[in-house]
Formats: C-alpha cells, sequence, structure tokens
C-alpha cells in the first residue's frame, strides 16, 4: 500500500513540474496581437455559430500562442492570466488584440470572447460593439479586458 501511495505522489509531483514547464512555455512565446486580430477578422462568420471562444482561440494560435483547448468564453477569465496577459481598465485606449471576457448570466451560460482588431470586436462574427446580447449589458454583468504585451 505505501508503494502504490508513493508511487501516486511521484506521479503527482512529475505532473505538476511538466505542467509548470508547459505554462511557462506558453507564457514566453511570443504574441503577435496583430496577426492574432488579422486571424480572427479574416475568419470571422457572417453572423453568431455560438463558437466565440473556438474563434477566438485560432486567433490566439495564429497570434503566437499554440493553444489547443480551451474550454468555455468564461473560462479565459482565468487562462488568460497564465498565459502572460493582464488585466486592464475597462476605461483604456483599446489596443489591436485586446481581449474581452464575459461571464456566464442568465440563459449565456457559456459566456463570450472577442477580440479587439482595431476597428471592432470579434468574436466568432464581428461584432457591433462589444455588448453582442442585452443580458451582457445588464449592470451585474461581470466582464474583463486583458492585454498582453511583448
Amino acid at each position: 500500500m505505501k508503494r502504490i501511495i508513493k508511487g501516486i505522489l511521484l506521479f503527482i509531483v512529475a505532473l505538476i513540474a511538466v505542467s509548470a514547464s508547459l505554462l511557462l512555455y506558453l507564457r514566453n512565446c511570443d504574441w503577435n496581437a496583430e496577426e492574432a486580430a488579422r486571424y480572427a477578422t479574416e475568419n470571422a462568420s457572417e453572423k453568431s455559430v455560438g463558437l466565440c471562444a473556438m474563434y477566438v482561440r485560432k486567433a490566439m494560435i495564429a497570434g503566437g500562442i499554440p493553444l489547443y483547448q480551451g474550454g468555455n468564453a468564461w473560462h479565459y477569465k482565468y487562462l488568460l492570466p497564465i498565459l502572460g496577459f493582464k488585466e486592464i481598465d475597462k476605461k483604456e485606449e483599446m489596443m489591436v488584440g485586446d481581449i474581452v471576457v464575459f461571464q456566464p448570466i442568465g440563459k449565456r451560460k457559456f459566456g463570450h470572447i472577442a477580440i479587439w482588431n482595431g476597428k471592432q470586436w470579434v468574436s466568432d462574427f464581428k461584432q457591433r460593439s462589444i455588448i453582442v446580447h442585452s443580458d451582457y449589458a445588464k449592470k451585474e454583468c461581470e466582464y474583463s479586458i486583458f492585454r498582453r504585451d511583448n
């Protein structure tokens, strides 16, 4: 029994070490915000297809971050800081590559994510504004904007 516990503990320690190395690698990847925004804009659908997180993740990959799993849109509030993005004040002027993440509210259980291309927010479609649904305009709706400098 002690050998099994020791083996499990060694496995956990190894898993933590590998995970930490991978996160450090991802955090130090070069980020090309312009390329990410260009990719998002060129690949956006005409209207929402309900896949904002996948589209923004693919834009992040195009921008230099090899992020092959991403989860739901709201997960990025916790993932982006790990990847070297910093939350910025919502009153700051937007810069190309900034990413907005809305937390779940009402029936919008997956949240929403979009990237700023210098002219508009782009998710799985080219948005008219940062708010894509009236639920996200409610004052109790939580959202954050992130930026990564290189």
